[in-house]
């Protein structure tokens, strides 16, 4: 699992000039494509080659319904012209609801992210978790665009199409809030 992040970048596949298979200074074949993939099987195969199976593990499961502010007016107008018309929207199109989950299976522990969460907003929950096991399950249960902090959202050009694709310069505030409180309600966090 990658943890579906938002804000990551693909596969360095850039060649040296005159290389076959050039273009734009890139490798973008199938082959590149297929020589990726295993190198990035393999590598997560050898990280889990000697982990030790987990006998009959423990399975927590919560959630919790979390309101985001639909404050970006890009993603007012999709949610109100959207033929889905979700029943999350509020009638004065103001706020979204979506459901945030937590799975402690044995060691491991899980936390969906409705929306593909920024790097740093990834990094900082996983750390905050009662596990050295834990995941992110990006655009789960709902697809909210970007997820970045607030002193990220319209800071600086590269983050100019992020800051359209977001419902607002508090959905991870909110997020990182009820994600960990989730966490802090788990039997995981009295160990």
């Amino acid at each position: 699992m990658n943890s579906a992040q938002g804000g990551m970048v693909t596969a360095d596949n850039r060649r040296e000039k005159g290389e076959k298979d050039e273009k734009n200074g890139e490798a973008n074949t199938y082959e590149e494509c297929t020589r990726i993939g295993e190198l990035l099987a393999d590598e997560a195969l050898r990280i889990v080659a000697d982990a030790p199976v987990q006998e009959d593990p423990v399975l927590y499961c919560s959630s919790r319904i979390v309101h985001f502010p639909i404050e970006n007016p890009i993603m007012k107008y999709i949610l109100s012209k959207t033929p889905l018309k979700s029943q999350a929207v509020s009638p004065t199109q103001d706020t979204i609801s979506t459901r945030i989950n937590l799975l402690d299976i044995g060691t491991a522990q899980v936390l969906t992210i409705p929306g593909e969460a920024l790097p740093n907003v990834g990094y900082y929950v996983k750390r905050h978790m009662h596990t050295s096991q834990p995941f992110l399950f990006g655009l789960t249960n709902d697809a909210f665009g970007y997820m970045m902090t607030k002193v990220d959202f319209m800071s600086f050009k590269r983050y100019d199409y992020i800051s359209r694709t977001t419902l607002g310069e508090m959905t991870a505030e909110i997020y990182i809030d009820q994600a960990l409180k989730l966490v802090g309600e788990s039997p995981a966090s009295e160990k």
